[in-house]
Formats: C-alpha cells, sequence, structure tokens
C-alpha cells in the first residue's frame, strides 16, 4: 500500500474525496511538484466512537520555488460539507490572504472533489504575491525579478524568501525560473517511453540579498533528462561574479538549444552514414539499427574470404570515429574459442566529410586492411 493510500483510509469518507483529488491532480507552480499529505489528525473528543474513520485535518506539503511549504487544512468530521481553515506553518506563518480573493473558499463547493485542490490553486495565486511583496525592500532582489517579467527565455517565474540565517539580518532568497524547451526535433525513439511534459527549470539561489553568492541548478523532467542526459552530466555555465539573472537565464537556455542541436545533428549525420553504407554495400547489408541508425552489420567477401563487418557509431559521432569490427567467419580465437575478431578504431577519416565520403573511405580502408585480417585470422590455427 502506497503512503498516499494509507493517508487517505484514515479520513473521513465524505473528506477524502477532496484529499484524493489534491494527490492525483494537485501539481502546482513553475516545477508542477506533486502536492503531498501527512499527519492525520481528528479535531473529535478522544471518547467518541465512530465505525467509520474520523480523520479531517492534516498537513500538505506543497513544492514552490525550491523549497517545499508545510500548511495545515483543517475540515470538521462532524459538519464535513463546510470548507476548511488552514494554518500557514514555519516561515510562511505571516501570510495573511485577503479572503475576499479567494473565490474557491468562500463559495465552498462542496459536491465538487476539485473544490479543495481549487482553494490551493487560490491561496498559492496570492502567496505568489505576498512574496513579491517581501522582495520589494531589496533593490538587488527586485532588479532581478522585474527584469526576469516578459523575457523569451523565461515562461515562469517563483521567489521564495526563507528563514533569516543565524546571526545576521539576510535571509537565502531562490528564483525558480522556468525555461521554454521544444523537443519536437530530438528522434521519437528518445522520447517515445517519456509521454510526460518537456520541463526544464533553472533554481537560483542567491545566498543573501546582496547575491554575492549565487548558486544555480538546473532540474529537468524525466522526459527531457532521458532525451539529453542526466542532468547532474549537464554542465550548465558558471553564474558569472557580479552577474544577473537577466543576462545568465539566455545562457542556460542557449546552452540547452545546444544540446537539442547537437542531439538532432548527430542522428541525422548518422542517418546520412548509415544510407552510404547500405548504398554502396546494399546487397552485403546483413542487418541495421533502423531506429537509432548506432550499428550496422555487412557480410563481405574477398577472394572467397567470407567475413562480416561490424560498425558501431558511438553517441558523439561524428566527432568520435565509428568503430570497426572484423569477424571471421571461419576461425575462432585461440584465447576463447569464439569467432577470431579484429577491432580497428584508428584509419584515415573526419568528421567534416559526409556520409558518402566516409562510406568510400571505409571502402578503400577494407580492402587494404583484408589481406592483414585474413592472414592472422587462418593462423589463429583453430577450425
Amino acid at each position: 500500500m502506497s503512503s498516499g493510500q494509507s493517508v487517505l483510509k484514515q479520513l473521513h469518507p465524505l473528506i477524502r474525496p477532496y484529499a484524493e483529488t489534491v494527490l492525483r491532480k494537485g501539481n502546482v507552480g513553475v516545477c508542477m511538484g506533486n502536492l503531498r499529505i501527512s499527519d492525520v489528525k481528528s479535531g473529535r473528543p478522544t471518547l467518541t466512537q465512530t465505525k467509520e474513520p474520523c480523520g479531517d485535518r492534516f498537513k500538505i506539503y506543497i513544492p514552490f520555488a525550491g523549497d517545499s511549504l508545510k500548511w495545515e487544512v483543517i475540515f470538521d468530521s462532524c459538519q464535513p460539507s463546510n470548507p476548511p481553515d488552514f494554518i500557514f506553518l514555519g516561515e510562511n506563518g505571516n501570510f495573511d490572504p485577503d479572503i475576499e480573493k479567494l473565490e474557491n473558499l468562500t463559495n465552498w463547493d462542496p459536491k465538487n472533489p476539485e473544490s479543495l485542490v481549487l482553494a490551493i490553486e487560490d491561496l498559492m495565486r496570492e502567496y505568489r504575491c505576498y512574496q513579491k511583496q517581501l522582495i520589494e525592500g531589496y533593490s538587488r532582489l527586485q532588479f532581478e525579478y522585474s527584469s526576469l517579467q516578459g523575457m523569451e527565455a523565461c515562461d515562469d517565474v517563483e521567489v521564495h524568501m526563507g528563514n533569516r540565517l543565524p546571526g545576521t539580518l539576510d535571509s537565502p532568497v531562490n528564483f525558480l525560473i522556468r525555461l521554454p524547451i521544444d523537443l519536437s526535433p530530438i528522434p521519437q525513439y528518445l522520447v517515445k517511453d517519456d509521454p510526460g511534459e518537456d520541463l526544464a527549470v533553472l533554481l537560483a539561489k542567491f545566498h543573501n540579498s546582496e547575491g554575492s553568492r549565487v548558486t544555480p541548478q538546473l532540474f529537468l523532467s524525466p522526459k527531457v533528462e532521458h532525451a539529453l542526459g542526466d542532468n547532474t552530466a549537464l554542465r550548465i555555465p558558471r553564474f558569472p561574479t557580479g552577474g544577473c539573472l537577466m543576462d545568465y537565464v539566455p545562457q542556460v537556455q542557449d546552452f540547452l538549444q545546444k544540446q537539442i542541436d547537437h542531439i538532432v545533428e548527430g542522428y541525422q549525420r548518422r542517418r546520412e552514414y548509415v544510407a552510404a553504407f547500405i548504398s554502396r554495400f546494399g546487397g552485403s547489408v546483413l542487418e541495421y539499427d533502423a531506429e537509432s541508425f548506432t550499428k550496422l552489420s555487412l557480410v563481405l567477401e574477398w577472394n572467397e574470404f567470407f567475413f562480416v563487418l561490424h560498425i558501431e557509431l558511438p553517441s558523439r559521432f561524428p566527432q568520435d570515429m565509428p568503430v570497426f569490427t572484423f569477424q571471421s567467419c571461419y576461425h575462432l580465437s585461440k584465447t576463447n574459442g569464439e569467432p577470431y575478431i579484429s577491432v580497428q578504431k584508428s584509419y584515415p577519416y573526419s568528421p567534416r566529410w559526409t556520409g558518402e565520403e566516409m562510406a568510400h573511405r571505409a571502402k578503400l580502408f577494407i580492402l587494404d586492411f583484408i589481406p592483414q585480417f585474413k592472414k592472422v585470422s587462418v593462423s589463429s590455427n583453430k577450425l
């Protein structure tokens, strides 16, 4: 049983649908993170006997600007159709939204299981405004936030001022920035198993209000990570000393776009390479990878000597050259009893050549290397 299901079973049956919808549909904010519920309790007197669960209050955790907000939601299981109260815990204690702006609380619809999600969305809208007000007294932070508004390289921004640092009058501030990203040019084999959202967010942590030290970190959705690689392996540009987000965010956006362009170009070049070999060696093609174009095998003959040539294209092709593996059809290796092979990683090659030129140069190399390969293969002396 999942933790979410365990929590739901503790709730009053008429309150449970609100929480179920929160866990299923409650994706909020820039990162579209899931909400989490814990610490279910009941406000009924201890001696009250009930045949059904009577949990009517719980803590809800909301991802926001790289942090997690903790709020308490309080229903009344004796009157479950009434709207809930909210207590804003921790550093959120000074958050006091105008009830008149919380339409889904003031006009609570007990028959709508999405009512709690809608109320949380209203509160989050007001909480974002509250955080904007907090940074208005800090010229550097206000400049950073206002300069991001309307930028093409920035879809949405959250800002969050954390707890005051011990022994100082300063607080760390997070900027969470959603970056526009388009994976439509990416080959489908890289994203077909991840139908989720194209999402890239940049977290910029200002360790103080003056911005003298800023730590950036990139987060990618599973779909984007599968297409581009693990975000820990993607080394985004460092945040320059004295720099600002207005200049830095476009650099990260350009970095991501170059990763996409590199993947698309590599795929196109691999497809061109394989097509050139099929055109030149069509009748000899044993098999090839028709999805990612990373492998190709040919059955070749020279003076009645048959062998298989396996070609493997690296992920950094054409910068890195393909690997040629010559495999004998007759002779076995003395060391392991398997078909004798010779791996060639050095031969005439240039990443600037077209696929046709690469195939032509490869043919010349193959013809030049066959006599040597045949001689060593035969001398393996294990038939």
